[in-house]
């Protein structure tokens, strides 16, 4: 009897478990505010010495306030390369520090925006490029069920990509590179997709074009119209569903 009392227990835990959820809607502020899924994975492709940054809204969707705080995990980091985080501008730690000393107070609707506490997740590269995997979450101190999750992952091999994105089975660097007038990126994707995103970033975080595409099962060329960009360093970003993919390029007229 007592064995099936907490077999009962146990199952009614579990299930508990499975239907907690976050009480936050996340944002890709980088990504022209595109929807963050829990778990989801953003993939980069750095270059040597690359200084990324990845820019996090968050907002509380629930008709309560809620604590939170950042926590990071270097789950690998390539060697020679550094992962680290701010809260706002004014809150930033070192790479030895993996979770957030600030709380972060959401009153209901509120968004870390509004207050200067979005999130900078930096990534500065070594001098040689290599695979990292640095995962953070935002959780409730109060609830340990209210916990988002999603992973930041550079220099992935096409495997990884797919296997990470169950769509796109292989994804080019742009080209040419530097580019002047107009650049390209080849793709192969195992499903037709409408409404991708394709935005392109400078180097100070700031898009400067977007649009949507929409690509086919099979190869796709993507155009990535560069005339009306200024010499410099650009990202461009593809996003569908719970992938982004970043290719670095640069301008040079």
């Amino acid at each position: 009897m007592k064995k099936l009392i907490l077999l009962a227990s146990t199952l009614f835990l579990g299930g508990i478990q499975m239907i907690a959820q976050s009480s936050l809607a996340v944002t890709d502020i980088n990504n022209g505010m595109a929807s963050v899924a829990d778990n989801s994975i953003i993939s980069y492709t750095t270059a040597t010495s690359d200084h990324i940054t990845t820019e996090i809204d968050a907002k509380n969707i629930t008709a309560s306030t809620k604590y939170y705080k950042l926590r990071r995990f270097d789950d690998i980091l390539n060697p020679g390369a550094s992962a680290y985080f701010c809260v706002g501008g004014a809150n930033c730690y070192a790479p030895t520090t993996y979770t957030s000393p600030i709380t972060m107070t959401l009153t209901p609707n509120q968004t870390l925006s509004s207050q200067n506490l979005a999130l900078l997740l930096d990534l500065e590269e070594g001098v040689t490029p290599g695979y990292s995997s640095i995962r953070y979450q935002l959780f409730n101190i109060n609830d340990a069920n209210d916990v988002f999750t999603f992973t930041l992952k550079y220099n992935e091999t096409a495997s990884s990509v797919k296997e990470a994105a169950s769509i796109f089975s292989s994804v080019s660097s742009v080209y040419p590179n530097p580019a002047v007038s107009k650049a390209h990126i080849n793709m192969i994707s195992s499903e037709s997709i409408d409404n991708v995103t394709l935005s392109i970033t400078n180097s100070l975080g700031s898009i400067v074009s977007i649009k949507s595409i929409d690509l086919s099962a099979g190869k796709n060329t993507v155009a990535i119209d560069s005339e009306n960009l200024s010499s410099g360093i650009y990202f461009a970003t593809i996003s569908s569903n719970k992938t982004k993919i970043v290719k670095k390029f640069t301008v040079n007229k």
